[in-house]
């Protein structure tokens, strides 16, 4: 028969609420529109360092 006691459903309990505080923390804080943060500026292209000729035997 099934022995479910109050002090398991509370541990069982416990451990979901936790999980939901941490899932929703983690979702509320990953958004950027939710701190006011302006947007991140996109990145300058690269310079092109294939066109230079290094002389090695000096």
């Amino acid at each position: 028969m099934l022995s479910i006691t109050y002090n398991k459903i509370m541990r069982i309990f416990k451990i979901v609420t936790l999980l939901a505080v941490a899932a929703g923390s983690c979702i509320i804080t990953s958004c950027g529109c939710c701190t006011g943060e302006e947007e991140v500026p996109p990145l300058r292209p690269l310079p092109n360092f294939g066109s230079q000729q290094v002389d090695y035997s000096k």
